[in-house]
């Protein structure tokens, strides 16, 4: 997801050159003419099902895909996408696939049963491998099942001083190849993938307290895949639904984590894959494995374990509020997200800038901050 210090400044204007030619923003209501109408989110605590955190794996030059040889054993690498593990999980998997393949053998373990390890596992079955997961998450218990689920290939996935010659095209890659994997999945039993309305409403902290500067330059390259997605535009007071405030919509790509997941783990196991509970304690005990290619997908589990200094932990708060059928959409305001899945509403606060969670190694839920995001939420709807 493109992060809350980019909306601000869309929303605030610095974009409106690039959507005049399309936007009729500021007219006035004819006499007559009811505003648009649009079920509010029940925003509040009684709502409330959970609240879940997750540490999501920074590196600061990339996700690393890469092979590693350790005696006999092959270790293919591939873990570190930040906030970008759903949205790059298939272009990566298959880079992973193919290093895990090109020493031959057809016996694969792949550890980790979050989005990362179960494409890299799939990817590998479908070339006719035979392929055991190792984790001790099984894939609704990972931090992977705890992610906002919204279309974000650039969020947290590099930062620009670190990032090598050459990583700006190999993302696009990655991008480009899971987006289409996931338009596959749309329509399918479950919906795992959908195009729901979005709202970027200003207003809330977006203009009434300044950002301050964050102090990691993180690199941002979403518009290399820009035409992935279905154009936006600022909304006129006739269809604005959240008038008189300034709004932006468009059409964006949602998952729903719980049936993706679960359809991941199901197509896994009915191609003859298997999937076994194990604890990882260290790298000695992961490379005792039968299989010859290891394929790691520990994410933030792979500092300790395969000795990765460079893997930063960003944590990142979901209050889970259940689900609203009845407003099926999604809205940014304030710093704060709400996308109305149809595993439950997932409600996020930002932060200031990109700086926010970044290097927390807590993931004791807060629940002051998800009240607070539902109250600034709150005040986004015309009263």
């Amino acid at each position: 997801m493109q992060h809350a210090v980019r909306r601000r400044a869309f929303l605030a204007g610095t974009s409106a050159a690039l959507l005049a030619g399309c936007t009729r923003a500021g007219m006035a209501i004819p006499a007559g003419q009811p505003q648009r109408r649009l079920m509010p989110l029940a925003l509040d605590m009684a709502h409330l099902m959970k609240i879940t955190v997750c540490l999501r794996p920074f590196r600061p030059a990339g996700p690393r895909l890469e092979v590693e040889r350790f005696g006999d054993k092959t270790v293919v690498h591939n873990y570190g996408h930040g906030g970008a593990g759903w949205s790059l999980g298939w272009g990566c998997a298959d880079e992973a696939a193919a290093l895990a393949r090109s020493g031959g053998g057809d016996d694969f373990a792949v550890i980790g049963a979050g989005v990362i390890g179960l494409t890299s596992a799939l990817r590998l079955i479908e070339s006719g491998a035979r392929v055991t997961i190792y984790a001790e998450e099984f894939p609704a218990e990972t931090r992977s099942a705890r992610a906002t689920g919204v279309w974000s290939p650039s969020s947290r996935i590099a930062l620009a001083d670190a990032a090598p010659a050459g990583f700006a095209e190999r993302w696009e890659s990655w991008a480009r190849a899971s987006h289409a994997t996931h338009l596959r999945m749309v329509g399918l039993l479950g919906d795992p993938v959908e195009f729901l309305p979005q709202y970027e409403v200003a207003g809330g902290d977006d203009t009434d307290t300044p950002s301050p500067p964050a102090t990691h330059d993180f690199l941002h390259i979403h518009r290399r895949v820009r035409d992935l997605t279905p154009p936006w535009r600022i909304l006129d007071d006739r269809e604005n639904p959240f008038a008189p405030r300034r709004t932006a919509s468009g059409q964006g790509m949602v998952f729903n984590v719980a049936s993706y997941a679960d359809r991941l783990a199901r197509l896994f196991m009915l191609r003859g894959g298997r999937m076994v509970r194990r604890t990882f304690p260290d790298r000695a005990e992961a490379l005792a494995l039968p299989e010859p290619v290891i394929v790691n997908c520990m994410g933030y589990g792979a500092k300790a374990i395969w000795g990765d200094p460079t893997v930063v932990p960003v944590r990142g708060q979901i209050g889970w509020l259940i689900p609203q059928p009845e407003a099926r959409y999604t809205l940014y305001y304030g710093g704060v997200n709400a996308i109305s899945r149809r595993d439950g509403v997932v409600i996020q606060y930002y932060g200031p800038n990109e700086d926010f969670g970044y290097g927390e190694t807590s993931e004791a839920p807060d629940p002051a901050e998800t009240e607070r995001a539902l109250a600034i939420l709150r005040q986004a709807y015309p009263r």
